[in-house]
């Protein structure tokens, strides 16, 4: 009958050792048959084999002369090298009283001789074996084969450093890779039945800084002063998590951590006090004060079967991304913020086969109206999508998407073209209308949208005068000495151009002095502000008068009722758009509007 064994001291700071450098989960080294089959040529023995023991079982990561993976812990001859962490040399194991009632030694194996040297890491912690067995006793087996034995072992954790350190470091900061967290997060998935039911473990990813801050940090102070700021956040986190401390970089300025504590307000608090420290101001070197902005995202590991590692690290970062908006600074996964993510994916992914099908997108065109006549006179074409299995897509939901991507330019391609060959249509059926198209801050920042425009017209036979361009004016005032000359170029070939929802970006009207735009859209939120208050009217007024002072024409969104029509003919407002005089519409009921109607009031 085996003893049971006792354990060492620090064998849950061993395990967690073991545990880290993924040996475990790795196939079979090359380099490590090489050393074992080094071993029994040069020590003249018929087994050899480097081994890991774990907290049940030594595992066998090469071997010569052995036919198996595995071994219980307590049957195991390197568990004792183990535990009391140092080297063994057992002539006879028939003579050991540890090693006497050993299966391997009373069973058919009839193994005699053992010798083993413990794997140490750098902390220390002794992880496995490289040992050398034999079915006779090895008295002859003396200081010179046991240095030979010790320096083989010394070649195989000089490997495992270096595996480690090349795989699983990044070489800037020194932290783990994402590679590196995703086997952690294996690993934790496949015990998280073991935790206990009070606790929680947590998959957290902090950002540091966002990339236009490190951007403007780099531009003021340099690379050098980046990096610092950098691994001053590294340290400030590694200190901060405690005894969890490892790190791991998952992008330019993101970086991995776990964390454990109680359900529901342990982890909160441990959250607070984690973003308490990364937020406090720290010295430069330079007589600045520097304050990172770091926010955390975080999600929770279960015994979830149907989910990898791949799926813990992505809600992690789903979580991150929701933390820049939270004003406590970090966030716990949602599902419905994923939901919306994954559509947003969604969107992206379909749109490129959108722009080639003939039933999805379209456009739809609400008049603009002339208050003195009553005519129509232009129209804005709003975008549409018919999602083969999402149905109708808002143009606000696709335009989001789509903006910071370069599916961006073919939409406002297909924008563009759709609304020009309608323009010819119409021309053909009797009605000359100008057709507005709204363009975004990815179209505005684009060099070539000048070109893009003028070869539609072109393309369409088309003069300038049949387009209008219309831009909010948070999407004009992010560069405007690049905005000008592309404006001023639109200019000279006739189309004109629109500051879309006007009053409900920036509070400094400065930048009209600047500006050469054809009108002014006032945003319907005036509008409806008219109904409500004086301070509304006094407002909006103002805005009118300004626009018309500098030369500017004024068309007025969001017109429901008669009343807002007085008044805006008070203040010699041009033009209006709005549901009282039509929602958006299909071409030929727009046409059959302007043609049968006009505008009645």
């Amino acid at each position: 009958m085996m003893k049971t064994l006792r354990t060492p001291a620090n064998e849950n700071e061993r395990l967690e050792a073991l545990r880290r450098t993924n040996l475990l989960n790795m196939p079979r080294d090359a380099i490590f048959d090489r050393i074992s089959q080094l071993a029994s040529r040069l020590l003249h023995m018929p087994i050899a084999s480097i081994t890991l023991v774990d907290e049940t079982r030594q595992w066998f990561k090469a071997a010569v002369g052995v036919d198996m993976d595995q071994v219980p812990r307590d049957a195991s001859f390197c568990t004792h090298t183990i535990n009391d962490d140092n080297v063994i040399v057992v002539h006879d194991t028939t003579l050991d009283a540890r090693f006497a009632e050993n299966p391997f030694v009373v069973g058919d194996t009839h193994i005699r001789f053992y010798a083993g040297v413990p794997l140490r890491t750098v902390e220390g912690y002794s992880l496995g074996t490289l040992c050398v067995l034999d079915t006779r006793t090895r008295h002859d087996f003396q200081a010179a084969e046991l240095k030979t034995l010790c320096e083989l072992a010394d070649i195989v954790t000089a490997w495992i450093k270096m595996r480690e350190s090349a795989g699983h470091l990044d070489a800037t900061t020194g932290v783990y890779t994402r590679q590196r967290m995703i086997e952690q997060i294996s690993h934790e998935l496949q015990h998280a039945d073991h935790q206990p039911a009070a606790a929680v473990r947590v998959v957290g990813i902090a950002d540091v800084a966002l990339p236009k801050q490190m951007h403007d940090l780099t531009q003021v102070m340099g690379h050098a002063q980046t990096e610092k700021f950098i691994i001053e956040c590294i340290n400030r986190l590694s200190s901060a998590i405690g005894a969890e401390r490892d790190l791991y970089r998952i992008g330019l300025y993101r970086f991995g951590f776990f964390l454990s504590g109680s359900i529901g307000a342990g982890i909160q608090r441990k959250l607070n006090a984690l973003i308490k420290k990364l937020h406090e101001p720290f010295d430069s070197g330079v007589g600045l004060l520097l304050a990172p902005n770091a926010t955390l995202g975080v999600t929770t590991i279960t015994a979830r079967s149907n989910e990898h590692a791949e799926e813990i690290l992505r809600q992690a970062s789903v979580a991150a991304d929701d933390a820049w908006q939270s004003a406590r600074g970090w966030a716990f996964y949602k599902t419905e913020s994923d939901i919306l993510r994954q559509r947003k994916l969604q969107l992206l992914t379909d749109l490129p086969d959108a722009l080639t099908a003939s039933d999805q997108l379209h456009l739809v065109y609400q008049p603009k109206v002339d208050l003195r006549t009553g005519t129509c006179v232009g129209v804005e074409a709003l975008l549409r999508w018919a999602h083969p299995t999402l149905g109708a897509i808002s143009p606000i939901e696709l335009i989001d998407a789509a903006e910071k991507t370069a599916l961006m330019r073919p939409l406002t391609n297909w924008v563009i073209d759709a609304a020009l060959a309608q323009h010819v249509a119409w021309q053909e059926q009797g009605l000359t209308l100008q057709i507005a198209v709204n363009l975004s801050a990815y179209d505005l920042a684009d060099d070539e949208m000048v070109n893009r425009v003028c070869q539609r017209l072109e393309k369409h036979g088309l003069p300038g005068e049949s387009l209008e361009l219309e831009f909010t004016e948070s999407t004009l005032i992010r560069d405007l000495d690049a905005v000008m000359p592309k404006l001023e170029q639109l200019h000279a070939f006739g189309v004109s151009t629109a500051i879309d929802d006007f009053g409900t970006g920036y509070c400094n009207l400065s930048y009209l002095q600047k500006l050469n735009v054809s009108k002014i859209k006032i945003d319907r939120r005036f509008v409806q502000a008219l109904e409500q208050s004086e301070r509304g009217q006094t407002l909006t007024r103002a805005i009118v008068r300004l626009a018309q002072d500098m030369e500017y024409q004024v068309v007025v969104e969001g017109v429901e009722n008669e009343s807002t029509i007085d008044r805006l003919l008070a203040w010699d407002c041009e033009q209006a758009q709005g549901y009282l005089f039509s929602k958006p519409l299909a071409p030929d009921a727009l046409l059959a509007w302007a043609q049968a109607r006009g505008v009645s009031r």
